[in-house]
């Protein structure tokens, strides 16, 4: 038996590890969805028609919902989730629905305020940054997921303690 402790961990090796990014995450996606509107903007620039159009950094908010939708899914009904279609019930149609009426939404808006070719450009790109706000989305669950458990404990534990003390 080996007894001697691996020094060669790296910091991906740690447990805090995920914590730290999932922070690291929350602090970009501040900053994208606070300048969300730049690249409408942008769109307007190259379009050279005097459009003022900006629109909301919905599909941002969503893709964030849907992630931590999907993280409680998974934690409430383990083993349950499906990536095959043909073994879905109703948390994947669910999610299926949701995604693809943000997606729906998101191409006609995009059409509609900027036309087709500046439309599908706008449209992808905001549909990467759903895609990015979706998978921390998963990561944010996680972190309120640990918050939640911290704060049961904390409170398990003033409770305990109350109860435990002799009058």
């Amino acid at each position: 038996m080996d007894t001697i402790a691996d020094t060669n961990l790296t910091f991906w090796d740690s447990g805090w590890s995920i914590y730290i990014i999932t922070i690291l995450v929350f602090a970009v996606m501040f900053f994208v969805q606070k300048y969300a509107y730049v690249i409408d903007r942008q769109i307007n620039r190259l379009q050279s028609i005097n459009g003022k159009w900006e629109g909301k950094p919905w599909p941002l908010i969503s893709g964030l919902i849907l992630g931590i939708l999907v993280f409680l899914l998974g934690v409430f009904l383990p083993g349950n989730l499906s990536i095959y279609p043909q073994n879905w019930d109703w948390p994947e149609i669910t999610i299926a629905v949701l995604a693809i009426l943000i997606i729906i939404k998101l191409l006609v808006e995009s059409i509609k305020n900027f036309g087709t070719k500046y439309g599908f450009l706008r449209f992808g790109i905001w549909l990467v940054f759903s895609i990015a706000y979706f998978y921390a989305g998963l990561l944010a669950g996680l972190f309120l997921a640990t918050l939640f458990v911290i704060a049961i404990i904390i409170y398990f534990l003033f409770f305990w303690k109350k109860r435990l003390t002799i009058k």
